[in-house]
């Protein structure tokens, strides 16, 4: 074999081992990438749940903050209110009380002239100083009651300060967690995910009404559970029917509702999977896991 031909066979060889090697390189990149694409997909949904989770929270703490800052404005226009009848009154007082001074004063004046005068005078001074007495405990008592109602404002008014800055605390978390979603490729104001709702929580209730349908299969239920117990509408729920004796008390299963219609203390729902071989009726057991 020629110098060359040595050449060009020691050439082969090494492209060999290089075109390997860029070969398991392809391979492990491409191994890696499916992984990370796996976990980011895992970590997109996370912080979805995570944003849902927060949306809710702050909703319900948002309505909590404006219900009291409503009754907190209520209260202090009540005392407001309150307190300008009070000076209203007082005022009134005030000008009784000068009426009866200059009442007093003529009374002394002229119980000066006769002592039959002055006599009945010194009587009517005498009873003039109770009424005058009477007022004077009077607006004592209204000018206590006006500071207690000044101390009620000031209160309510701190309290007024502190629930807006915690309001506006919590605009300024939504903002940044919604700029992280953002940030994740996750638009926060997507419907599919305004439209996302948590799971029921474990609760037991009963059924306690029905509404058939034409073909008298139950089309409508009423439980005895509600927002209080934190269910809401599109929550589903299982039906079922404790056994007998004979079939050793296990329960049966009868179907499943979708609540559409959530009052504090109880809900309506439809059926949306009725089993074959039995009806829900009255009395009935609903819960939220078999």
């Amino acid at each position: 074999m020629s110098f060359v031909g040595k050449v060009l066979v020691v050439v082969q060889v090494v492209l060999s081992i290089c075109f390997m090697g860029f070969a398991g390189a392809v391979y492990t990149a491409q191994s890696n990438w499916r992984a990370k694409s796996a976990q980011f997909e895992e970590n997109a949904k996370n912080l979805q749940k995570n944003m849902t989770d927060l949306e809710s929270e702050y909703g319900n703490y948002k309505t909590e903050t404006t219900q009291k800052i409503n009754e907190s404005l209520t209260a202090a226009q009540t005392a407001k209110a309150a307190n300008d009848a009070l000076k209203a009154q007082n005022k009134s007082y005030q000008n009784q009380l000068e009426t009866v001074r200059a009442e007093r004063d003529t009374s002394v004046a002229q119980a000066e002239t006769t002592g039959e005068e002055a006599s009945f005078r010194r009587q009517e001074s005498s009873r003039q100083r109770v009424v005058n007495k009477t007022l004077h405990d009077t607006v004592n008592d209204l000018r206590s009651k006006i500071k207690s109602l000044e101390d009620t404002i000031f209160t309510q008014s701190i309290r007024e300060k502190n629930l807006i800055a915690k309001h506006s605390k919590v605009l300024n978390e939504l903002k940044y967690l919604n700029k992280i979603v953002a940030n994740l490729g996750v638009d926060p104001k997507d419907p599919a995910i305004a439209g996302m709702r948590s799971a029921p929580p474990a609760v037991e209730g009963l059924i306690l009404n029905t509404k058939k349908d034409k073909q008298n299969g139950t089309k409508f239920v009423e439980v005895s559970l509600g927002s209080d117990d934190g269910l809401s509408k599109g929550h589903q729920l299982f039906v079922y029917r404790f056994g007998t004796k004979e079939n050793g008390n296990r329960p049966k299963y009868l179907g499943k509702i979708e609540l559409v219609y959530v009052d504090p203390d109880k809900a309506v729902g439809t059926v949306i999977d009725a089993a074959k071989n039995g009806v829900i009726e009255k009395g009935d057991h609903v819960n939220s896991k078999l």
